[in-house]
């Protein structure tokens, strides 16, 4: 393959590989970036009474699990305390 050649390879990419590249930008990313600006929009707007109370709800069990977690891993600790008969 010559240097022609690749010059001329070169050139027939940027002549139709650039506006193809464009035109795939435009169709996949347009879309894409135009829901996550409507997603930013309406993250802004203020939350519905039921969607407040569900997520109150959610804490409530995600702090529920925690406390439980907790007791289960001290009840745990306190069991190999007792199993190896010395403090830890």
């Amino acid at each position: 393959m010559s240097a022609d050649n690749l010059i001329e390879i070169f050139l027939a990419l940027i002549i139709f590989g650039t506006p193809a590249a464009a035109l795939t930008v435009r169709w996949v990313f347009r879309p894409m970036l135009r829901d996550i600006a409507d997603a930013i929009r309406t993250a802004k707007q203020p939350l519905s009474p039921e969607i407040e109370r569900r997520l109150t709800e959610l804490e409530e069990g995600q702090q529920l699990i925690g406390q439980q977690l907790e007791r289960l891993i001290e009840a745990e600790r306190f069991k190999r305390e007792l199993q190896s008969g010395e403090p830890q």
